[in-house]
């Protein structure tokens, strides 16, 4: 199955992380944005293409991976997956973010998003699980 991973480019290290440990079960990056590095300051059309690219990224994607924490990126990336269907696995090792409170999002509690909160290590494996049991129903 494809997939993309939304988060913020200072996490780009988690991400490459389970990037890695999904393509193990044989799971396919739809997008990698982090091989381009930083674009903030290269130009407004490159901007532009990059926005067009990671959104393809997730249409293209069979589900989303979203690591918190996040910016203003990812949460876009998280509402465009819920929009356009996908199933969200909505990552954070601190489970506060998603107790009742100012620290949480609405979005972070759409029926289509399952919260996961552990260590990084493990989540590539819950993902591959999971998936697994919806591929059984």
């Amino acid at each position: 199955m494809k997939f993309y991973i939304a988060t913020s480019f200072s996490n780009w290290i988690s991400h490459n992380k389970v990037r890695d440990a999904l393509a193990t079960f044989e799971h396919e990056i739809s997008y990698d944005w982090t091989l381009q590095g930083s674009i903030k300051s290269e130009s407004k059309d490159r901007l532009r293409e990059a926005a067009i690219q990671e959104l393809q990224g997730v249409s293209d994607a069979d589900f989303l991976i979203v690591l918190l924490p996040g910016g203003h990126g990812t949460h876009l990336e998280l509402g465009f997956g819920i929009a356009s269907q996908k199933t969200v696995f909505l990552h954070s090792e601190d489970s506060e973010l998603f107790e009742l409170g100012p620290q949480t999002n609405v979005f972070y509690h759409h029926p289509d998003v399952m919260r996961v909160s552990c260590p990084l290590d493990d989540l590539p494996s819950l993902v591959n699980s999971s998936l697994l049991v919806g591929q059984n129903r």
